[in-house]
């Protein structure tokens, strides 16, 4: 089993954040920045998979502040040697593909193959209807209705996911699709002569077939793919069909188990490699009350104040369950096990219980840097490291 960490990233603390306009802070940036260097470079010493940001825009109030998580990719991997940098993930609605494609290889090929990249359908409008308005419907929600809204997400997601598999994984390439032409039809290209010695994609009257980006990913290879967070058996079963680990992030185990079982199926019956990723917070100090106490100021306040509203209890909410009338405070999320904290020895036991229900073969830490004290998330990795994790795989050391 890979172990991986997963940032939104965070800008200060509670404290910090409820003086307001926290995102716009250089000092807070910075901070940020030095406390997931550090962060970063002990796990890449110590064997764990990689470091993965979201993709948010706007996030004046300090919560998210991942505007390019590439860039913060090409930061990350510059300071370490061994982790790997990825996104949890990109959100394809609002990209253009192949602008897309080709930051992810540049950054595969300065990090030396380190790069995986993960790709989301997005759900927040402040943002991803204003950089998505280009295309028609992205900024209609209201007047289109929410099914007909998701129903354009998941072709643009789906097409785009196409684009930029045929980018990475040909020399040159065309497509045609309700969304794009690529290249535009009857697109002239005045050097053909020079791109038919020395490439390829025109034809004889010098007109654009294909294109190709360059670089490619490093030694063309594929970068690993994954679904942040998988929430419905269908995306579970689409990520599984296109070679692209689902990352659950469902506490009920019956409902994960199903999804479990649907992806073991769609493998099967696909041919593609069997994978699943999970995902939790996971909180450690030496006592259990310490543990518990840094927890409760840690990702319940992003989780109930921020992602609640937006339906992100349906996350922990049992079948009949209506995820905007759960209790919504820090020991609901612990109590449905969204949240493992304690000591390392309740956290191995915690976690004992977990993979022997949902086993898995990716496991991201759901990380608060900020919310939690830069000395506190170190002793967590430390303890995480030296005492918890190395019982259930050998990749930390």
């Amino acid at each position: 089993m890979e172990i991986g960490a997963f940032y939104l990233p965070v800008i200060g603390n509670i404290e910090e954040i409820e003086k307001g306009m926290a995102g716009k802070r250089t000092d807070l940036y910075q901070q940020m920045l030095k406390e997931l260097t550090e962060q970063a470079q002990y796990m890449d010493a110590h064997g764990y998979y990689g470091m993965g940001t979201t993709e948010h825009h706007f996030h004046i109030e300090g919560e998210e502040v991942s505007t390019n998580p590439v860039l913060l990719d090409l930061y990350i991997g510059m300071q370490t040697k061994n982790l790997k940098v990825g996104q949890l993930g990109n959100v394809l609605p609002a990209h253009n593909p192949v602008r897309l494609a080709e930051d992810i290889a540049m950054v595969d090929q300065m990090t030396g193959g380190r790069a995986f990249a993960g790709f989301a359908r997005g759900y927040q409008p402040r943002w991803v209807a204003t950089l998505g308005q280009q295309i028609d419907g992205m900024a209609k929600e209201p007047e289109i209705g929410a099914q007909a809204y998701d129903n354009l997400k998941r072709e643009l997601y789906e097409d785009h996911f196409e684009i930029i598999m045929k980018a990475w994984g040909r020399d040159t390439f065309s497509h045609k699709s309700k969304f794009w032409e690529i290249p535009p039809a009857n697109t002239y290209w005045a050097t053909h002569d020079v791109t038919r010695k020395y490439g390829q994609g025109v034809d004889d009257k010098g007109y654009l077939t294909e294109i190709g980006i360059v670089p490619p990913t490093y030694n063309k290879r594929m970068p690993d793919l994954f679904q942040p967070f998988s929430v419905s058996e269908r995306s579970i079963v689409w990520a599984q069909q296109n070679k692209v680990t689902p990352i659950t992030i469902i506490t009920d185990v019956p409902t994960a188990q199903e999804h479990i079982r649907a992806a073991q199926k769609a493998a099967a019956d696909s041919g593609t490699p069997y994978r699943m990723g999970m995902t939790r917070e996971i909180v450690v100090a030496d006592t259990d009350e310490e543990a518990r106490a840094i927890a409760s100021r840690a990702g319940a306040y992003v989780w109930c104040n921020f992602f609640q509203p937006f339906g992100f209890n349906a996350a922990i909410m049992k079948k009949g369950e209506d995820p905007f009338t759960i209790k919504n405070d820090f020991e609901t999320i612990e109590e449905r096990g969204l949240v493992i904290c304690g000591s390392p020895d309740t956290v191995k036991r915690k976690l004992e219980k977990l993979f022997k229900d949902l086993p898995c073969d990716y496991f991201w830490l759901f990380t608060y840097n900020g919310l939690i004290p830069q000395n506190k998330m170190m002793r967590h990795f430390e303890l995480l490291t030296e005492k918890v994790l190395p019982h259930f795989t050998d990749k930390i050391r």
